[in-house]
């Protein structure tokens, strides 16, 4: 009973806060600049205002706890996990454009018909905003983008999915794979793209995964912000003329069978599988919440 209460405490001063810094972020929009500026202005501060700080501040409030140490920051990842979510992600692209390529595709039924005009029409606004900071042949608003399309939103959302939820699930004893499935589910929901849920999904769950592989919040961080900016460097090549307008679709069989996509999943599959067994890839023991904030730091050192 005490977790479902921490759970749900947990929760609710999290999203508290989050609803907080949301309402501050647009605040920026009543500054006199405009264009890219602006929208360069929200997202960073909607990824520092409203996913980072909250995680901290909860960990703080809730349980007392140095919020650094909790989410697993206070330490740099090793190479080898690195090298091993480069691997895995690089293999399971054909996989995953398959499946993006589907979801998009996907018709509802008829009964369905006004949810799913809702939903195409909420894919169509993301898509121009998205259009319109990507759409650039320059170089300076392409690195801008990187740092805070790629690199600050997937260091933000991983704080706050992976070591806000998802950790504070298995800080209070919930099954480690439920944890990290609920938190992949709220973490695709909650960008309210019904025709991009599923990949979405999945790629939350796999950050979730390597959160708890590695027991280091920079592993899964680096390969959010590694996705997010490989979408920003491939639609630059694209505007440049280095790239296929269909590069998005390497691997993605239209009709037929997906042979590209079923050997991406065969070979993530048999890699990840392997690595378990190696025991390369095992979850991370986690300190209760019960331990107080000044031993921490030793009880970390100690795993």
């Amino acid at each position: 009973m005490k977790n479902f209460i921490d759970i749900c405490q947990f929760v609710l001063v999290l999203m508290g806060l989050m609803i907080c810094g949301l309402f501050c972020t647009s605040l920026i929009g009543m500054l006199p600049i405009k264009g890219n500026a602006l929208q360069w202005c929200l997202i960073g501060g909607q990824n520092i205002l409203a996913f980072i700080l909250p995680t901290i501040l909860t960990w703080k409030m809730c349980f007392k706890a140095s919020p650094i140490i909790a989410i697993e920051a206070d330490h740099l990842p090793a190479l080898r996990m690195i090298c091993i979510t480069l691997l895995i992600y690089i293999l399971a692209l054909p996989a995953l454009n398959q499946i993006v390529y589907w979801n998009q595709e996907m018709t509802l039924p008829d009964a369905l018909s006004e949810f799913e005009e809702w939903c195409r029409a909420m894919e169509e606004q993301a898509e121009e905003l998205t259009t319109g900071l990507l759409n650039s042949t320059s170089l300076f608003p392409t690195i801008i983008n990187i740092l805070l399309i790629g690199v600050l939103t997937g260091i933000g959302e991983e704080f706050f999915f992976r070591g806000g939820l998802q950790r504070m699930m298995v800080w209070c004893k919930v099954n480690p794979h439920a944890a990290i499935w609920i938190t992949a589910t709220v973490f695709s929901a909650i960008h309210f793209q019904f025709f991009g849920f599923i990949p979405r999904l999945l790629l939350g769950a796999f950050f979730g995964y390597l959160y708890w592989w590695s027991g280091n919040i920079w592993v899964n961080s680096f390969a959010h912000a590694l996705n997010n900016s490989l979408v920003i460097v491939s639609s630059w090549c694209i505007n440049k003329g280095y790239l296929s307008e269909k590069f998005d679709m390497f691997g993605v069989s239209e009709g037929g069978l997906p042979v590209f996509a079923i050997i991406s999943a065969i070979l993530v599959s048999a890699i990840i599988f392997m690595l378990c067994k190696r025991g390369v890839l095992v979850g991370t023991r986690i300190i209760p919440p019960e331990i107080p904030s000044k031993n921490l730091e030793n009880a970390t050192e100690s795993k």
